[in-house]
């Protein structure tokens, strides 16, 4: 910075205010007052001058100025031309004798008249940003309709359409979900899959598990299938169901790519599969979704269901102010083949007092849904803690006496 330093400095008389800018070349200028500061210089220099012209004086006023600075600065032309201002130790004779060091020069280094011309261009492009009015000499100029200049906006990506689901699912409550194949050679690893969430919207996620039913072991490799699954269908699931989303079975239709899937004829899947989610994985910051597996579900394979309290009202604990803590939030159930997989288990607070341990009988299960094995008769669900009856009126008479 220290070597171009030979130009004077330039000086900006307003109504109001003198601003002087200590800009030693064109290059320097736009170093200390980049894009931010030239708009907020147009915007004091237009309300100090008026709204009407102010722009356009302010554009003359640099015009001036630069020109002002060439002509002051013509003696200084020569000491400007040396190479040596610029990289020290570099004469002409160098630049003469070494193509390269000259090619360099001329890549890295622009000439003053090209620089005024950016610059022009760049007080024009902020002036019109800002609302300004052009200067006299390039109002002449003719200039497109607005209309014409306006960019159409692009259109959404197409988004792969739900895959439908036969009405024996959905009677027992199994809703569609669909993904793509995700490969194992380029689309495996950190990057790959950072590629995949921050540029495709797309979160990776591995089916596995066995099926009996399609004679799926999971000791086999082949049966882990890695798959990337769109993240609006992911939010749109979370959105409806919260924490039960991995508590719920889907009908997962596997397309090859995302073409198959807009193509939507029928025929462009590879299979379908029941599953569950499961290993959901967020930012420990920003809370993004960064994976999402699926187990594969089958009639008689434990799933954990949410349990839900109800008629809390009917509770003389719940009444006076008293709550419960719980101590296990979901209890794992078996449903049977056909049965429908209900959405929680719904246990029964009439009649709670206070200390009351809310075990496995609270609890009412739906036809064709039983506890698992591993659920033993003592399984805690929670416990009711509060105030008994009469300590309010003891602690507003204690505090009534102490009053008085």
């Amino acid at each position: 910075l220290q070597s171009q330093t030979t130009k004077p400095t330039q000086h900006i008389l307003c109504q109001n205010s003198t601003m002087t800018l200590a800009t030693a070349s064109t290059g320097i200028r736009r170093l200390i007052l980049p894009t931010v500061a030239r708009r907020a210089l147009v915007r004091s220099s237009a309300s100090a001058l008026g709204a009407s012209g102010g722009s356009q004086q302010y554009a003359q006023q640099q015009r001036g100025a630069r020109q002002f600075s060439s002509e002051q600065a013509a003696p200084a032309t020569a000491a400007n031309t040396d190479p040596a201002v610029k990289v020290q130790g570099v004469s002409a004779e160098d630049l003469e004798s070494n193509p390269n060091l000259a090619s360099f020069f001329a890549a890295n280094f622009e000439d003053d008249k090209a620089s005024d011309d950016d610059a022009d261009d760049e007080d024009e492009l902020f002036l019109a940003m800002m609302g300004g009015a052009p200067a006299a000499e390039d109002s002449e100029e003719e200039q497109a309709p607005a209309a014409a200049q306006e960019e159409v906006p692009s259109a959404p990506a197409p988004t792969a359409p739900l895959p439908a689901i036969d009405d024996v699912l959905a009677a027992r409550n199994i809703r569609p979900l669909a993904c793509y194949l995700r490969s194992r050679e380029s689309e495996d690893g950190t990057r790959a899959c950072n590629a995949l969430r921050e540029v495709h919207r797309q979160i990776p996620g591995v089916v596995y598990g066995s099926d009996p039913t399609k004679d799926i072991v999971s000791k086999d490799y082949e049966s882990n299938v890695t798959v990337k699954t769109p993240w609006n269908q992911i939010q749109r699931e979370l959105d409806r169901y919260h924490h039960g989303f991995e508590s719920r079975v889907y009908e997962l239709t596997v397309y090859k790519d995302e073409e198959a899937a807009l193509a939507n004829d029928g025929s462009g899947y590879l299979y379908k599969q029941l599953v569950r989610p499961a290993n959901m994985q967020r930012h420990p910051i920003q809370n993004k979704i960064y994976c999402v597996n699926f187990l594969r579900y089958h009639p008689g394979r434990p799933i954990k269901i949410p349990v839900r309290y109800i008629n809390e009202e009917e509770s003389p604990a719940l009444k006076r102010g008293g709550f419960i803590v719980p101590i296990n939030k979901t209890v794992e159930c078996i449903v049977e083949d056909g049965a429908a997989i209900p959405e929680s288990i719904d246990l029964e607070c009439t009649g709670l007092q206070m200390k009351a341990k809310l075990r496995l009988d609270k609890l009412i299960f739906p036809e064709g849904v039983r506890p698992s094995g591993r659920v033993k008769e003592d399984y805690l669900i929670g416990i009711i803690y509060g105030k008994r009856a009469g300590e309010d009126e003891e602690e507003e008479g204690a505090a009534g006496e102490e009053a008085a």
